[in-house]
């Protein structure tokens, strides 16, 4: 991910996940905890997990930089003997990439930690027998050979986006509203599978949120009235993997911390199991926490400020 997408505010990005909600994974009213215990940080209830699955942006990092006091607890977490996952919806980068960048704020992570959206669009893609072709949203420098199909590029063409026979929305780096236009417009003329390998409608950058491809989904499925087809968090491919590589945890002991409510809490409670939500550095930064939750309707079993907060510096959120 970089910072030359386009932006929204918290409250352009919160109306989004609330009008786009029904299109979300729906779980039963039980399923949301009464209240939300409010925690100084990850630590103080550490002792009740084997395993903690972190959300990175937002939760680890911040744009670029690491949040004052993650690495410290990550560690901390690492030398109790804690098994650590890392899920991400970031589908722009191959796994090797993403931990680069996480060695490189300090964190000491390896392919067994991380979890990526990426890894499933190929199998989602499989899923359309009768489908050879597709148009991405992605990078002309995207690793296109990792995917089954021909795949080609969506650029400013309308050509394009009428001779494939479905779309891929993998990462909206220099997607621009003249792509969108002509997206939706090809769409309504002839609707066709949308398929979206980061489902995120924004993703914290430290002093905004970037658009992510999910919101462009959206507005495209909008546009034609065919419901897009998701991986990554909060969909069930990326729970259910962290799950499979660790079966020998149960899920009461077992931690998802995010900074969304409809990304990491959702997808986490989901599966049935515990969920932190941080809410310094992150989506909800600034924001009144019990406000989101009532207008969401969900909530999380715990809540802190940051993973580490007291440990170290305080949170800043400047990216550098």
């Amino acid at each position: 991910m970089s910072i030359n997408r386009p932006r929204l505010n918290f409250e352009q990005a919160i109306e989004a996940y609330l009008h786009y909600a029904p299109r979300l994974p729906q779980i039963a009213r039980d399923a949301v905890p009464e209240k939300t215990e409010y925690v100084e940080n990850l630590l103080s209830i550490a002792d009740q997990f084997d395993l903690i699955v972190f959300d990175a942006f937002g939760v680890l990092n911040s744009g670029q930089t690491a949040i004052p006091g993650s690495v410290d607890t990550v560690r901390q977490l690492q030398g109790m003997g804690k098994n650590i996952a890392v899920v991400t919806n970031d589908a722009s980068s191959s796994s090797e990439a993403i931990l680069a960048r996480h060695r490189k704020r300090g964190f000491d992570f390896s392919a067994e930690n991380l979890i990526s959206s990426q890894q499933f669009v190929a199998p989602m893609m499989n899923e359309h027998t009768d489908i050879t072709h597709w148009g991405a949203m992605a990078p002309t420098d995207w690793p296109f050979h990792i995917l089954p199909d021909t795949v080609t590029p969506l650029a400013e063409d309308r050509g394009l986006y009428d001779a494939v026979d479905g779309f891929l929305l993998i990462d909206s780096e220099n997607w621009s509203d003249q792509q969108q236009s002509l997206l939706e417009q090809s769409l309504r003329d002839n609707p066709r599978p949308i398929l979206v390998g980061n489902p995120d409608i924004c993703a914290p950058m430290g002093a905004f949120l970037s658009v992510e491809s999910g919101y462009f989904a959206h507005l495209a499925a909008d546009a034609c009235g065919v419901m897009p087809e998701c991986v990554g968090k909060p969909y069930h491919h990326v729970f259910e993997e962290v799950l499979r590589r660790y079966p020998d945890v149960k899920r009461d002991r077992v931690l998802m911390v995010g900074d969304t409510v409809h990304t990491d809490v959702l997808g986490g409670l989901s599966v049935g199991i515990k969920t932190l939500l941080v809410h310094q550095g992150g989506f909800i930064d600034g924001q009144d926490i019990e406000d989101v939750f009532t207008r969401s309707g969900l909530r999380p079993h715990y809540c802190a400020r940051a993973i580490g907060f007291g440990i170290g510096d305080s949170v800043n959120t400047e990216v550098a």
